[in-house]
């Protein structure tokens, strides 16, 4: 993820762990520790002034959340459900609905 995001320029990565899974979250930090003191992670990344950091979002997301609309739903605290498109997700981006929500309002 870190290297995906540093070809195209993003500085922050969301890791999406289901609410069932939750029992690996004490690893998953302890494994971006190691990564941020290694500088693989985190600001001046290989002691460059990129940055990049990965979130590790808390879901409760079941199976549905494995549809990408479903999963940016629950990522936005929403119920993990499909949305209407467009906005298509690769078109808009994360947070799209609430962007393309004010500037549909008359």
């Amino acid at each position: 993820m870190t290297l995906a995001g540093w070809v195209i320029g993003a500085q922050r990565g969301i890791l999406y762990l289901r609410g069932e899974y939750q029992y690996l979250l004490p690893h998953l930090h302890a494994v971006l520790a190691r990564r941020r003191a290694a500088g693989l992670l985190g600001a001046r990344l290989l002691d460059t002034d990129n940055a990049f950091e990965i979130d590790i979002h808390l879901g409760a997301g079941a199976y549905i959340c494995g549809e990408e609309t479903a999963l940016i739903e629950s990522l936005e605290g929403k119920r993990g459900i499909p949305r209407l498109r467009p906005p298509f997700p690769v078109n808009a981006g994360y947070r799209a609905s609430q962007r393309f929500a004010t500037i549909s309002k008359p």
